[in-house]
């Protein structure tokens, strides 16, 4: 009897040993079965170096902080209120005046936007050329004055009165895109710039004459050097009104112009044998009556011859 209960004691606790060691199985197991959602859900926000799906978490985050892409840049003179949808191309030829404009309107000039000293240096000494400009064949510069005043400010209502402006292109890599220095400029002896029935400057059909072969100087490139501050065009038209380019097929050069803020005070004997060119001022209607022309100065009365005095009989 003892020996048959021993054994079932023996028995009953091999059973409670196991029971107490069955347990142990399932926490064992349950941390593999949770760890697969988190995994699960890890791929999703980090995936791993070599998933093909990483660079889209990383593409919208960056589209979604980028900016939106800046407009192009107008390429013509501000102020000109053109009522196009789209700004006109760089380059080529164009059916609109882009230039001039409104002086206060236009972008400030950088510093390295200023007339470049070593052209001073190679132009030398000038001469007139066929259209009536200064010509420069060392430096292929020439430079022309106009019969009143083209780039204006907004707030002008009509061309001043013995102000003309001075025009130097300065060829580039492209002779479609020239630089053109321009400034406003009055004459420092006061009894000239006035204009005159005489030296009124191109008629409506352009015609002139020059004195073809007659010297000029570089003075005029100095002189536009000593501009403090200028306004900048790119990508404009010549200044000629926009049917004569059109009509010359001289409407696809595109110049970059920049425009002294100052008007200069010249010695306008630099500009007498140069023949004027108009202004053309769209703003105030297009070509108008000169303002703006050299005459020659008033040569001063020759003294009164003084007789012998005659002596008396």
């Amino acid at each position: 009897m003892k020996t048959h209960r021993g054994l079932i004691g023996i028995l009953g606790f091999l059973a409670l040993t196991q029971c107490a060691k069955e347990p142990e199985v399932t926490p064992a197991q349950a941390p593999a079965t949770a760890a697969a959602p988190t995994a699960a859900a890890a791929s999703l926000t980090e995936p791993s170096a070599g998933a093909t799906a990483a660079p889209a978490p990383s593409t919208a985050t960056s589209a979604a902080a980028a900016p939106p892409p800046a407009p192009a840049a107008y390429p013509v003179c501000g102020g000109q209120n053109l009522t196009q949808a789209a700004p006109p191309a760089r380059s080529g030829a164009v059916a609109v005046q882009l230039a001039p404009a409104f002086l206060d309107q236009m972008t400030s000039c950088k510093a390295e936007d200023a007339l470049p000293k070593d052209i001073i240096l190679r132009s030398g000494a000038g001469k007139v050329n066929e259209k009536g400009d200064c010509a420069f064949e060392t430096s292929g510069v020439s430079c022309h004055y106009h019969s009143g005043s083209e780039f204006i400010t907004s707030s002008m209502k009509e061309p001043p009165l013995a102000q003309g402006e001075i025009h130097c292109i300065v060829p580039g890599d492209d002779p479609k895109s020239p630089r053109v220095f321009g400034a406003h400029v009055t004459c420092s002896d006061p009894t000239r710039g006035k204009p005159s029935a005489e030296h009124g400057g191109h008629d409506a059909h352009g015609s002139h004459e020059a004195k073809t072969g007659a010297a000029c100087s570089a003075d005029l490139l100095t002189a536009l050097a000593t501009c403090q501050s200028s306004r900048c065009c790119d990508d404009g038209t010549l200044t000629n009104v926009i049917g004569d380019l059109v009509r010359d097929g001289r409407n696809d050069v595109r110049p970059d112009f920049r425009i002294c803020e100052q008007a200069l005070t010249l010695d306008c004997s630099l500009l007498d044998n140069l023949t004027p060119h108009t202004a053309n001022a769209p703003a105030l209607g297009g070509v108008g009556k000169p303002t703006f022309g050299i005459g020659a100065p008033k040569a001063k009365a020759p003294a009164a011859e003084k007789k012998p005095f005659a002596k008396k009989p």
